[in-house]
């Protein structure tokens, strides 16, 4: 049942337009990832993913703003 109520949530933010950034947090191994890996695959998204703990070195990326960018 929490997992059909996560997947309801997913789609309800996925329907709002203009839709905020998600962000997903929890404790480790309990299926955040499987979440939306299977919920970008049920509804025919392409979904990049970045594993900043795998690639720690990609974490420089986010740590400026657009703003500080220019």
């Amino acid at each position: 049942m929490l997992k059909r109520d996560l997947e309801r949530q997913l789609a309800e933010w996925y329907g709002h337009k203009p839709r905020k950034p998600l962000v997903i947090r929890g404790a480790r191994q309990v299926g955040k990832s499987t979440l939306v890996r299977n919920f970008a695959a049920s509804s025919n998204l392409e979904l990049y993913e970045v594993n900043l703990e795998r690639y720690p070195n990609l974490a420089d990326i986010f740590k400026k703003t657009i703003w500080e960018r220019s």
